[in-house]
């Protein structure tokens, strides 16, 4: 990666030399920004301001942003230097900070409040373009300039998080919580949710004693129309799925803003990695706001970030101690002062196509009734494992066909958890994500669509690692399944609403949607082995006709759905490509009754631990077969200049 560019090791307050400051005012004094012209006086080559104020001015950004975002010069120095030039303080001591409103709007700012230290500033200031202006500007016209220290951006940030942590942790676990508490997963089971878990548990310990066969007939008759319904939606899915057309191209100047929040909890072994890829993306560099949000406490990470030296489009945000310690809560931390009008999110080993921002941007360009674009998630190591052969399947089946088709249909889409493009006012008007949530990508997909948001499918691809070890994998679905069921709770806890949101056919295949993904897991691979064992050993208790009835819709249910999921994956596979992975679909019942069993296992995490975060590792492929994304993220030249 592109190092930051240093100034000289000198003492910036010395001016350059006349020569340097000569050939600046002769050459381009009148070109260059006055927020950046002065910093030929601070050893600054003209060359280095002229290319900042050309960059700026193909993106239509400000000059001062492609300097910093391009790596030109570090925040810390441009900061030192601007001090120097309005004769202020520089501030680099720990400020008594008190909290006086939101402390994430005082980040946004780049301003704050402070008791006057001995320089008698009242107030500590991180540059920015409106603000820089100003300031030159009263200079050159005499006016005395406002009692405050300056402070590079990052190093504020930090002050502020680390002097006001405990508010900024409190708004990002508890705002949706505290906005509409039935929207959390943190409440739990309500007390008619209760009520109504004991009475059908009740009712099938009293029919499992008295009517047994009843039972049976039953319990299959529910959890297979559950199952049913579930079939004819994956069905009809993957039979709308399509491609959209391509959106007509905005210049750079057209672009908008856009954050990207990734967030990394030991991921000291990829970081690197993840950089090049974000340092790949085709997109303005002077509107890029990336936020890369660490916990305190993961000083591998931390250290492994520190040592790229990022320039200044990257904000490095070390989110405050609080609970729960989710991937969620850390979200809300860098959506609350996210910059961009798009906010795209990713994880740490992903590596997105490079023009995947332009697309977005392009689509929610075209289209103003788009709130949020999910972008097809590949597997890039499927020939680890026969659990990442399926994993891939998995995937290709899910993005590129059932979550276009369900799109396509204006159906509600249960989101991936990257590579999601949201609108940022969407994403604040819904509640952000539900921290207590440990599936927040499908609770925020249903919330979306309960809050009239439409979600589309983006054709751009992100690639991703897949779990090729068991216990890797199995940690991974136990979350997932833990926060499918904790989804189920929050959107079943008013029925009523639920539907008036949603209108009755939606609301009917959302619940199936979320239905499936839990009694699927829970029932399914039992009610088949079941019924695969009576088959075999006949019926030693006697239940009779009953029993046999239950099978017989087992058996037929059993054969509707394993011909939906291995036609859908054959479809996926093909457009796909993956003749290499064809071999696995063999394991995909055993593959099915371990999740299964992970189903099970998050029944009883939720039940002592609901908010625990079971952490996936990455940076363990063996064998990678995205190479040209690899080769793309490798550091990618800017584009250009015309």
């Amino acid at each position: 990666m592109r190092g930051v560019t240093e100034l000289p090791n000198t003492d910036i307050r010395a001016p350059a030399r006349a020569a340097n400051a000569a050939e600046f005012r002769l050459f381009s004094a009148r070109k260059i920004p006055q927020e950046i012209a002065f910093l030929a006086d601070f050893g600054v080559s003209a060359d280095t301001l002229r290319r900042a104020a050309e960059i700026a001015d193909r993106a239509g950004a400000p000059a001062l942003s492609a300097l910093l975002a391009e790596g030109f010069i570090t925040e810390e120095h441009y900061a030192r230097a601007l001090a120097d030039r309005l004769g202020l303080p520089y501030y680099a001591g720990k400020p008594e900070l008190k909290e006086r409103g939101d402390p994430n709007a005082a980040i946004r700012a780049g301003f704050i409040a402070l008791e006057p230290d001995e320089s008698g500033a009242r107030a500590v200031l991180a540059p920015s373009d409106a603000t820089v202006s100003y300031l030159l500007e009263g200079l050159e016209e005499g006016r005395a300039p406002p009692p405050i220290s300056i402070c590079s951006r990052q190093r504020l940030n930090g002050y502020i998080r680390n002097c006001l942590g405990a508010p900024i942790a409190r708004h990002a676990a508890r705002d949706l919580t505290e906005a509409d508490p039935s929207l959390s997963a943190l409440g739990g089971l309500n007390a008619a949710q209760i009520a109504i878990a004991v009475l059908a548990a009740l009712a099938a310990i009293a029919l499992s004693i008295y009517a047994p066969s009843a039972l049976r007939v039953a319990i299959s008759l529910v959890l297979w129309l559950a199952f049913a319904g579930g079939i004819w939606l994956r069905t009809i899915a993957v039979a709308a799925s399509d491609t959209p057309e391509p959106s007509p191209p905005l210049e750079d100047r057209d672009l908008p803003v856009y954050s990207v929040i990734v967030a990394l909890y030991r991921e000291a072994s990829v970081v690197r990695r993840l950089v090049q890829a974000l340092d790949a993306l085709d997109y303005p560099k002077a509107k890029l706001d990336i936020k890369l949000v660490l916990e305190r406490d993961d000083r591998e990470t931390l250290a492994a970030v520190a040592a790229l030296r990022l320039p200044a489009r990257y904000d490095v945000i070390v989110a405050p101690p609080g609970a729960p310690r989710t991937k969620p809560r850390a979200l809300n931390v860098a959506l609350a002062v996210a910059h961009g009008e798009l906010v795209v999110v990713y994880d740490a080993e992903d590596i997105p196509d490079p023009d995947q921002l332009r697309k977005a941007a392009h689509r929610f360009h075209a289209d103003r009734h788009v709130d949020c674009l999910q972008a097809r998630l590949t597997i890039e190591n499927p020939d680890d494992s026969w659990l990442s052969a399926l994993f891939a399947i998995e995937y290709a089946v899910l993005f590129d066909l059932v979550n276009p088709g369900l799109a396509a249909l204006d159906l509600v889409v249960a989101l991936g958890g990257t590579s999601n493009h949201f609108r940022a006012r969407t994403l604040r008007r819904v509640g952000g994500w539900d921290a207590w949530n440990v599936t927040e990508d499908a609770d925020l997909g249903i919330r979306l669509a309960r809050f009239g948001a439409r979600v589309g499918a983006l054709a751009s691809d992100t690639a991703e690692e897949a779990p090729n070890e068991l216990g890797n994998w199995f940690r991974q679905r136990v979350r997932w399944q833990k926060g499918w069921m904790q989804t189920l709770v929050v959107h079943s806890r008013r029925p009523d609403r639920f539907v008036r949101e949603l209108g009755g056919l939606r609301a009917l295949y959302a619940a199936l949607l979320i239905l499936g993904a839990v009694l699927s897991g829970l029932f399914g691979a039992p009610l088949l082995f079941d019924a695969l064992a009576r088959s075999v050993l006949g019926d030693p208790v006697g239940f009779g006709w009953g029993e046999r009835a239950g099978d017989v819709i087992t058996y037929l249910l059993m054969l509707a759905g394993a011909h939906s999921v291995v036609a859908s994956a054959v479809v996926a596979m093909r457009r796909r490509r993956m003749r290499n992975v064809a071999r696995a679909l063999a394991l995909m019942p055993a593959y099915y009754l371990l999740v299964g069993a992970a189903t099970w296992i998050a029944l009883f995490e939720l039940a002592i631990r609901p908010f625990y975060w079971g952490k996936t590792a990455h940076g363990r492929i063996r064998r990678s077969t995205s190479a040209a994304a690899l080769d793309a993220a490798q550091g990618r030249s800017p584009r250009p200049l015309p």
